[in-house]
This record gives C-alpha cells, structure tokens and sequence, in this order.
C-alpha cells in the first residue's frame, strides 16, 4: 500500500467518522454496565479496554488510502498503473449509491466505505483483467477524477 508522500500528485485518506466512534462508545458503555452489573468494576472495564483497543485497530486497518503518485493509483491495498485507466468519472451521491447498489458489477472492484456518498468509477482498459471498473469512495471525487484524467 502506498503511503502519501511530497511526491503524491493526489492524496486522501478516508477514516472512521465522529458519528460512528460516538455510537461505538455508546455501546461500549452499554457493554459495560452489562458486564458490571453482575461481575463487579474490574472485569467491566478489562472487556471494555479489550473492546476498545480492537475498535482502534479496527480503525486503523479499515482507512482508506488514496493515492496517486509515480504514474501508479492506489485505492487501499489495490494499485493499477495510470496507462491502463480509460476513463474517470465523478459520481454525486445518487449516482454513487446506485453503482454502488443495485447498479453494481459483480465483476467490479470496491474501494468503498458506506459513510462516504460520493466517489470516482474508474474504467479500466486492460485486456489481461477482466474488472470493468473500480469503484472508489472520495470525499473530493471532482479532484480525484480530474487528476486521473
């Protein structure tokens, strides 16, 4: 996976929002008062800590990374070389959510996160793979498929 760097001509990474740690904490909390009610303070907050260190790791493993550098475009753990990209379109909220639904290619790769509505479809042009497209959330979908291009 490539890592943003002064030589990226585009990048962006894509975390977890505050909406969905607020709501995680909630049930954490309520994990909690589960667990205390019966075992006591101690046992309530070692699951919690445990829980919490997996949602943090969570986090950590599920970002996602944009990258354009070198002629290479990466989307998460994916990378495909800018000369077999065909074309790039910018998709608005409803577009992108019936590409991403019921519009959506079995045969098609996602780089897609269900907190991001907007996003690029990058067409490929590549003989030896028979992905059609990439489907990529973007928070800057205009400026990514500008770059790409």
């Amino acid at each position: 996976m490539a890592r943003s760097n002064s030589k990226s001509e585009y990048a962006e990474r894509i975390n977890w929002p505050i909406w969905l740690w607020a709501l995680l904490a909630v049930m954490v909390g309520s994990i909690y008062l589960t667990i205390w009610a019966p075992f006591g303070h101690l046992s309530a907050a070692l699951i919690s800590l445990l829980i919490t260190i997996c949602l943090i790791y969570s986090a950590k493993k599920t970002a996602l990374e944009i990258v354009l550098v070198n002629d290479w475009f990466y989307a998460g753990d994916a990378k495909i070389q800018c000369k077999y990209i065909k074309k790039v379109s910018a998709l608005d909220k409803k577009h992108f959510i019936k590409l991403r639904g019921p519009d959506a290619d079995p045969a098609a790769f996602n780089a897609t996160r269900f907190w991001v509505n907007t996003g690029v479809k990058v067409e490929l042009n590549d003989k030896k793979d028979p992905t059609p497209y990439w489907l990529v959330s973007s928070k800057k979908a205009k400026q990514l498929a500008t770059k790409l291009n």
